[in-house]
């Protein structure tokens, strides 16, 4: 019987495909199964060369290699050598291959069975086990910490290079339970007990422990290891992670530390201070917060600091938080002024300052405030209003006497009318700085006011740009404003009488200007008005310009009678 009819039942047979070479690599016979499975039929690979029916054209120079080498030194017939490559089907598609070769048959009259197999889903197990691998050692370079397995039953075997470059230890040492000889005495046996507890439960375990360096340095670790499950859920093996967590321990003391000293503080400080959330409740509040309010201080935690102010305050109070805390700039400093309610049922004032807590980072944290008891404060300025209204008018009735006393006295057959008048006309200057210092409690009036109303009887309605009066915006004192009432009046009866004023044409333009950080200067200037000559003697206004008011102007003013109009410079001291 020829080999090939020997071989006949094994094609027909095998589970595989099969094909029957000669010692060149020539196709004798092609089974069943190698047609159904590359697409060839017999009668067409017949003859032809198994490297140029199957393989890649990329791939043929090199497997023709291979085969010619295999074929040059059969193995014995029991033997099979196994090789992985690529084939491709006569509809061109590519797929994997493992092929086993044999030789067969006598010396001189030996032939080559090649069992030919589909590893496509092997391979396909294959690349995903790779990649799995892949991944997972891709992972463990992405964890910051030491990563360490033990086997089921929770003791470390193998080799662990991550836990042995971390303490030192060598593989005798840390085998078993071994490595807790590592961990702090005081730590050691806390750590096995709970390790212990999760291997029986199947995990995960979470812990926190000192661990001493390969330096001998300790340092504190958070552990976290999980279960790895076989498919029917047993436990194969558990994967654990070591992260240092010495820094953020000590970071967090330190905060701690930062903070009990703060609640030192606040609760010696004889005044309420709190602290907010970013939401905005009150997370902390100091003991004279409680002690004010008649709470324990955890019951002022959150909002219920709200329901402490007045009624008729809540709304204003409510509107300036929010306008800090929305500004577009970001969280903004804020007071206010309000009444809240004290332990014992009654309103006292308090008025609270409160500042941005700002992190390293640049994020709002919340506000810390503190709240001053300003009731005392705001009783004394309500007697210090009443009295200074009931001086006001104590002071207005006195120079209302003092104007009909000079009416009485200056009668018209004694004195002229001139006289009279100027006499009674200062005496309303002062009138009328007096009102405009009342009305800022005599602390002082705004040098614009001053001057308009020291003018507004020589202004006229229908022409008022006669006058011009233009400066910025400042303050002096009581003193200082009587005595320029004074000077403006004086400067304005002239101008009325013999300059600018005492002509429709003529114009008076007054100008002031801030010189240093406490004094400004005021000129008086004249134009367009009827032709001026130095007077032959000095009257009541050069006189008063001249000596009387420089003390409380603070420098001495300068009258120029210039041909175009009246000049003056009067030095302003500034509140």
């Amino acid at each position: 019987m020829s080999n090939l009819a020997a071989l006949q039942p094994i094609l027909r047979t095998a589970i595989d495909p099969v094909v029957v070479m000669d010692p060149r690599g020539v196709i004798l016979d092609w089974s069943a199964r190698a047609e159904a499975a590359f697409g060839w039929p017999r009668e067409e690979v017949l003859g032809r060369g198994l490297i140029e029916v199957l393989a890649p054209l990329r791939h043929q120079a090199a497997y023709r290699q291979v085969l010619a080498r295999r074929l040059a030194s059969p193995e014995p017939p029991v033997e099979r050598q196994k090789s992985q490559l690529m084939a491709v089907r006569k509809d061109g598609v590519e797929v994997p291959i493992e092929v086993s070769l044999a030789a067969f048959g006598d010396p001189g009259a030996t032939v080559f069975l090649g069992f030919i197999r589909d590893v496509a889903d092997r391979v396909e197990v294959h690349d995903r086990l790779t990649a799995s691998e892949a991944r997972f050692r891709a992972a463990i370079g992405a964890v910051d910490g030491i990563l360490w397995t033990n086997d089921a039953s929770g003791r470390m075997v193998g080799d662990q290079p991550g836990w042995s470059a971390l303490t030192g230890q060598t593989s005798e040492m840390y085998q078993g339970f071994g490595w807790a000889a590592a961990v702090h005495p005081d730590d050691a046996e806390p750590t096995l007990r709970a390790w212990k507890a999760a291997v029986a439960q199947g995990g995960p375990y979470t812990f926190e422990h000192r661990v001493r360096r390969h330096d001998g340095a300790w340092r504190d670790f958070a552990v976290r290891a999980v279960a790895v499950l076989e498919p029917d859920g047993s436990i194969r093996e558990w994967i654990g992670v070591h992260t240092d967590i010495t820094e953020r321990k000590r970071a967090e003391e330190r905060l701690r530390e930062g903070e009990a000293r703060f609640r030192a503080m606040a609760d010696s400080a004889p005044a309420p201070v709190w602290m907010t959330s970013a939401e905005g409740g009150i997370t902390f509040a100091n003991e004279a917060f409680a002690e004010f309010a008649g709470l324990d201080a955890q019951d002022l935690l959150g909002d219920a600091w709200i329901g402490m102010i007045h009624p008729e305050d809540v709304a204003t109070v409510g509107a300036r938080r929010a306008a800090a805390r929305g500004a577009p700039e970001g969280p903004r400093p804020w007071s206010f002024e309000a009444r809240f309610r004290c332990g014992d049922g009654t309103y006292r004032w308090m008025v609270a300052n409160a500042r941005p807590q700002i992190d390293a980072r640049g994020q709002f944290q919340g506000y810390i405030g503190m709240a001053m008891d300003m009731t005392e404060t705001k009783a004394a300025e309500a007697r210090q209003r009443l009295l200074i209204n009931e001086l006001n008018h104590r002071v207005k009735n006195t120079l209302a006497s003092i104007q009909s006393i000079v009416r009485q006295t200056l009668r018209a057959d004694e004195a002229t009318a001139r006289v009279r008048e100027r006499l009674i006309e200062r005496l309303l200057a002062m009138s009328a700085a007096h009102d405009v210092l009342t009305r800022e409690s005599w602390e002082g009036a705004a040098l614009d006011e001053i001057v308009r109303q020291g003018v507004a009887p020589f202004v006229d309605d229908r022409d008022p740009g006669r006058v011009s009066i233009a400066g910025p915006s400042l303050r002096v004192g009581a003193s200082t404003a009587l005595s320029l009432a004074l000077a403006v009046h004086e400067l304005a009866t002239n101008a009325a009488k013999y300059g600018a004023l005492s002509i429709p044409a003529g114009k008076v333009v007054i100008a002031w200007d801030q010189v240093g950080g406490n004094g400004a200067v005021l000129t008086w200037a004249e134009r367009d008005g009827p032709p001026v000559a130095p007077p032959d003697r000095k009257g009541f206004g050069t006189r008063l310009l001249d000596r009387g008011l420089s003390a409380d102007l603070g420098g001495q003013p300068k009258l120029t009678f210039d041909v175009e109009g009246v000049r003056a410079v009067l030095p302003v001291r500034l509140a």
